[in-house]
């Protein structure tokens, strides 16, 4: 960032205490992921945080990225940064007033709560294990 040449953006990082975290998710419209996975098993979990705070994400895709984004569900998934410029005009096109597509996104995010997918996807998965003769 330091090395660029821009005459018409600046880019100020902060640094935010654990508390404060949240606190800026929940007053966003969107997040954005530009997570990917080196070998294509791990899951961004800052979607995760986003997703607690009820935030609908648009997420750079890989392998395994459909196990917890649903493109045009609880998000939007991007390969490219001019797929995500259309998102992101897509989904902000009416701001301020409300984007019934973000409402939508928003409402399903709501619905990926930490209970309902460790339910659904880990404790079979654990409960398989354990239930193994040795």
């Amino acid at each position: 960032i330091a090395e660029a040449k821009w005459s018409k953006v600046k880019v100020i990082t902060v640094w935010l205490a654990a508390s404060d975290y949240p606190t800026l998710l929940g007053s966003s419209d969107l997040g954005v992921s530009l997570h990917t996975s080196s070998y294509g098993l791990d899951l961004p979990m800052k979607v995760v945080d986003m997703f607690g705070c009820e935030l609908p994400v648009c997420a750079i895709g890989f392998s395994c990225l459909d196990e917890l984004v649903k493109d045009g569900v609880n998000g939007r998934v991007f390969s490219n940064a001019e797929e995500l410029a259309d998102q992101l005009k897509e989904l902000f096109d009416s701001f301020p007033r409300e984007s019934q597509q973000l409402s939508s996104l928003a409402a399903n995010a709501r619905l990926c709560d930490w209970n309902s997918w460790w339910n659904e996807h880990a404790l079979p998965l654990f409960l398989s294990v354990v239930s193994r003769p040795h």
